[in-house]
């Protein structure tokens, strides 16, 4: 899999889910640090990031 696709399949995802997976894995930023800057509690987070992973899963294993 290349950068091109997964940008690709990123962008195909909720503005919600692209977000917190952005700021996480490639910003590096704790859940707590997200769940703050984003005025959210941290477990929200943790249910953005576990959503945002399945469905970015279900995007790349159709395409």
């Amino acid at each position: 899999m290349g950068a091109d696709e997964l940008v690709g399949a990123l962008q195909q995802l909720e503005e919600k889910h692209r977000i917190i997976l952005h700021l996480k894995y490639f910003e590096g930023y704790s859940a707590q640090e997200i769940g703050a800057m984003l005025d959210m509690p941290e477990n929200t987070v943790y249910t953005h990031l576990a959503r945002g992973r399945k469905k970015l899963k279900e995007v790349l294993t159709r395409g």
